[in-house]
């Protein structure tokens, strides 16, 4: 008798350990916010080849914007491997994982996402950005990470880089600052720790300075070229197809 009530006990105790734990990782996939790491919702019988609405990105991310329309050739002057054609859902989650996703031309301008494109104060960005102007007279590199506040632009025309900008919110410091402010950023009073004026010890304190975020970095975005926060919002844009390939 006392043998059948400790097993009847043991199996309850059991039962109750697992419908807690079960309670737990239902909850806790729930918490999953894929708006804002889309890669999580890819899945291998994903549709690719149909051609979709373009879906907005931007934020924890790399891109480029380079004038031109035509996306082959784009592809074939950043050295893609492995390139086929994509839609918008499929290429957009794939560029947060290890792809690169070439949209179709808008207004003009292709944008090449991806986090494995280069780190913004790299040479080779620099270089990407000098081939590219060359060929298509302008292209720009935006890049922006929440975790450490990193916040980075740079703009190149026929051949030369005019203007980079990139701050670290986490050391609160510039990585870079170089060339002529745009008309655009004249509207900032950007914080630059590279000038005299940042010499002086209440340099962070004045309420006049603009210290860059994610949407700074979306603003100069949609003056210079495209704002990819609200492509999705656009409803003068057809279905279309981009590139993804792989660096």
């Amino acid at each position: 008798m006392m043998t059948d009530k400790l097993t009847t006990i043991s199996i309850l105790s059991l039962t109750i350990v697992f419908i807690f734990t079960f309670i737990w990782i239902v909850k806790r996939n729930k918490s999953v916010n894929v708006e804002i790491i889309p890669s999580l919702v890819i899945k291998k019988e994903m549709d690719k080849t149909t051609p979709d609405l373009p879906l907005g990105f931007g934020y924890k991310i790399s891109w480029m914007a380079v004038k031109t329309k035509n996306i082959q050739m784009l592809s074939q002057l950043l050295k893609l491997k492995k390139t086929s054609i994509c839609n918008w859902k499929y290429g957009i989650n794939a560029a947060y994982e290890n792809s690169i996703f070439i949209t179709p031309s808008i207004d003009g301008w292709a944008l090449v996402c991806g986090n494995e494109l280069p780190d913004g104060d790299s040479n080779e960005i620099q270089e990407i950005l000098i081939t590219l102007s060359k060929e298509f007279h302008e292209a720009q590199f935006f890049s922006t990470h929440r975790v450490t506040e990193y916040h980075c632009w740079i703009k190149a025309v026929e051949g030369k880089v005019i203007r980079i900008y990139s701050y670290v919110g986490e050391s609160g410091e510039n990585i870079s600052v170089n060339g002529k402010l745009t008309d655009f950023e004249k509207k900032f009073n950007l914080i630059n720790t590279f000038s005299k004026e940042a010499e002086d010890s209440n340099y962070f304190d004045r309420e006049d300075l603009t210290i860059p975020d994610e949407e700074l970095v979306m603003q100069i975005a949609g003056n210079w070229s495209l704002n990819p926060t609200t492509l999705n919002e656009r409803a003068d844009l057809p279905l279309s197809l981009g590139i993804l390939g792989k660096r």
